[in-house]
């Protein structure tokens, strides 16, 4: 509990609305109800009832994000293996996965295809324009060992030591790794898979994050058994004094301007207000935030579907040649908007745009708020500015 709360991924992340975070919660909880192998028997009754709440979790999980079945495809077929109740265990997932399934068919048919008619199976959507079409390379692509070599260290960062000591102490024990290594073999098979993978984030391995602090927490634990109370109080001092100040500063304060600008829109006063965001596609929160029925816009960056090679979206067209891209697409959006919101980062980089934006355009710098102290975009450094028509 205690590397829990305390990790500052672990708040960083919580508080988003992304569908990883929702996807690690129905993991963890499933997980909490799954027949694992020399930790719950397959026996009796009420592993069963057990198992089919676990089966609805998992199968939802993987419904919001398809790739979540690698993790359970591992798990359902080291059960089917082990288990003396293959039959149960196989007809069970079948018939609770099934179900699921043609529901989210249903459902998504009904939402997105066109009057109901055309059929959508979403997974397999995801898995063609993801891993087929390889869509995802368009957002970058990372070396093979980069969630060994930076995913994990920095998420887990001073947990790190504990992690290390957790992991020798896990497989030295025999009693603890027959409880722990169907987790432990789980968190592999998910780096394994998802290292094969050129495009890398973060939060991809969320779901397998709290696998991780189990076993920093065992590492922890042994500090406290081998060593005396006083080093024990140092160590949890330790991780106190780091995680936390990272989780409250990346929470708090590293790219805050972005949120405060949309807010500070809110409530301006004009009925007439319209906005221009000339920033990296997606660097401002929108109508979830400014509850508000204006014109907006934002420089776009959908992939190439059609895998043309020399595509550009529009946020590196615009950052090729913003006074360009400006005046080719005024006809094609609300132009001049009140106002224009852009990194500072992109006028210093730029003093031909912001004489053209305040000489041609008629705008003025009227608001700036504080963003990062760094950032690994360039484009996103500096203070969020706010230009207003006059």
């Amino acid at each position: 509990l205690f590397t829990t709360l305390c990790s500052w991924y672990n708040i960083f992340m919580s508080a988003r609305t992304l569908s990883n975070t929702l996807e690690m919660i129905f993991t963890i909880v499933a997980l909490n109800y799954w027949p694992i192998p020399g930790v719950i028997s397959t026996s009796g009754r009420q592993w069963l009832k057990n198992y089919r709440i676990a089966l609805i979790l998992a199968i939802t999980a993987c419904i919001m994000r398809p790739t979540n079945g690698l993790l359970w495809l591992f798990l359902g077929l080291q059960l089917i293996i082990v288990s003396p109740n293959k039959t149960k265990v196989i007809t069970n997932a079948i018939l609770v996965c099934s179900t699921m399934l043609i529901s989210n068919i249903i459902l998504d048919t009904w939402l997105y295809g066109d009057n109901g008619n055309n059929f959508v199976f979403t997974p397999y959507l995801f898995f063609q324009t993801n891993v087929i079409n390889n869509i995802s390379l368009f957002y970058g692509a990372h070396t093979w060992h980069w969630y060994i070599s930076q995913g994990i260290p920095f998420i887990l960062s001073t947990f790190l030591p504990f992690f290390a000591l957790g992991l020798y102490y896990v497989y030295h024990s025999k009693q603890i790794y027959a409880r722990m290594k169907t987790l432990l073999l789980l968190s592999a098979w998910i780096l394994i898979i998802y290292s094969l993978l050129p495009h890398k984030e973060f939060r991809f391995i969320y779901s397998i994050i709290p696998i991780l602090l189990i076993i920093s927490a065992c590492g922890l634990q042994q500090v406290s058994i081998r060593t005396t109370p006083r080093i024990r109080r140092l160590c949890m001092v330790f991780i106190l004094l780091t995680q936390v100040p990272m989780a409250l500063y990346l929470s708090l304060w590293h790219q805050r301007g972005v949120m405060d600008v949309m807010l500070w829109l809110r409530k301006r006063p004009q009925e007439t207000l319209s906005l221009g965001v000339l920033m990296p596609c997606h660097s401002t929160p929108w109508y979830s935030v400014i509850h508000r029925n204006i014109d907006m816009w934002f420089l776009t960056c959908e992939p190439p579907l059609d895998q043309t090679t020399t595509y550009l979206d529009e946020a590196d067209q615009f950052y090729a040649n913003p006074i360009n891209f400006i005046e080719q697409h005024q006809k094609d959006r609300v132009w001049p908007p009140t106002y224009l919101i852009l990194f500072d980062a992109l006028l210093t980089n730029n003093s031909e745009l912001e004489i053209y934006l305040k000489q041609q355009q008629g705008y003025k710098e009227c608001q700036r708020f504080f963003n990062s102290h760094f950032h690994d975009d360039p484009r996103r450094r500096g203070d969020v500015i706010v230009f207003c028509h006059e």
